[in-house]
Parts: C-alpha cells; structure tokens; sequence
C-alpha cells in the first residue's frame, strides 16, 4: 500500500536557474577575478574540473569543497544568497501537492542539504521531511543504498514509497532497483510509457489512479 511519495527537487519541484547561476556563472566569474582570466576562459577550466570529478562522487554536491579546491575567498552563504531571486517553483506544484496531500510527501535530492533548505522556502510546509542524500547520508542517488537509506529513515518498505524525478537515472532506474515504484519526469517531452509523466499533475493523477 502506497504511503509516501518522495520528490526530487531541481528540475522537478524547481527549476534548475537558481543552482546553475551558483555552480555555472557565479563559481566562473569568482574563479575569473582569482586567477586574471576572462571569463570564457574561466568557465572551460571550472566546467573541465567539475566534470574530472563527476556528479558520481559527493564533492560534486559540496560548495565548500569547491570554494576550497579553487582557493576563492567568498562564504557559502554569500555565494548562495546572491541568487534567492532565481528560485522558481515550476508552476503546477502548489496544485501537485494539495492533489497528494493524503500521503506523507517527502523531497529526497542529491544537492546539499543547504541547497534543499533555501529552494524549498515557500513550500516545505507540504512536506513531512526534506532530505539531501549527500548530506544526510552520505550517498549520491546512483546507490540504491541511498534509497534504502530513506526508506530506514522514513520506516518505510520500498513499495510504500513512490519518487518522482527528472534524472532518468537517478530518479528513475535506481529508485526501481531498490524496490521502489518511481516515475520519471520528461518535462522536454521527449519519451512517454507508463512511467514517464511530462508535469507534476499528470505524476499526481497517475498516483491517484493506482
């Protein structure tokens, strides 16, 4: 019996403008007046770094640690309240929520706990729990590990809990491999089949039709 359903958050709840202003512009533009570089050229030695890392390993997630790596001098908080104006609730979500609002809802996401915090002001009333995976337990969610993890934390089963999610992978195929029901959301439209919702809504109405 379904009792819990689980959200990713960027690219799901919110857009992705906020956290790619953070890791794509501002981090470059930093690492620009550090090292006397143009911009341009900023941007393709960050980008190049972050990507010798992967988003497979924890300190992709981690802002100090990049901070550290690039030896720029700027706080997280600095860093991460530049941007409060680009957060976006993508606009189906208030309605989403009271939809659900029968089951426990959950957001479950790879970005740092600090990230989930800020992004989900607003609307973290609807939630019973916010979790960021990196930070809370240390996995990213290509582990299935890291759902059981939350099912543990939720004293739940893997079938008691649904996660939506816009990474095919992530947010997809592993939850699946750990017993979970999931479904994948293509906002861009590019797939369809049973488990592929293109909105929020339609993610709530094939949740209410189970």
């Amino acid at each position: 019996m379904l009792k819990i359903i689980s959200f990713d958050m960027d690219g799901t709840l919110v857009s992705s403008r906020y956290v790619e202003s953070v890791w794509l512009e501002r981090m470059p533009e930093l690492y620009a007046a550090r090292y006397d570089l143009e911009l341009e050229e900023a941007k393709e030695r960050v980008y190049d770094e972050y990507m010798t890392v992967g988003s497979g390993r924890l300190e992709w997630y981690d802002l100090m640690y990049w901070l550290a790596y690039f030896d720029i001098d700027e706080t997280r908080e600095s860093l991460m309240n530049r941007y409060l104006d680009r957060i976006e609730v993508y606009p189906e979500v208030e309605e989403t929520l009271q939809m659900l609002s029968e089951y426990d809802l959950v957001v479950t996401s790879n970005g740092a706990r600090a990230f989930v915090e800020i992004e989900m002001d607003g609307i973290e009333h609807h939630f019973v729990a916010l979790f960021s995976t990196t930070s809370d337990f240390k996995k990213v969610k290509g582990s299935p590990e890291a759902y059981f993890d939350l099912c543990s934390h939720l004293g739940a089963r893997p079938e008691e809990v649904v996660h939506i999610g816009d990474h095919r992978y992530f947010d997809y195929e592993v939850p699946m491999e750990a017993g979970l029901r999931a479904f994948y959301l293509d906002r861009e439209r590019m797939e369809s089949g049973p488990d592929v919702v293109h909105d929020l809504r339609e993610a709530a109405e094939r949740i209410l039709g189970m």
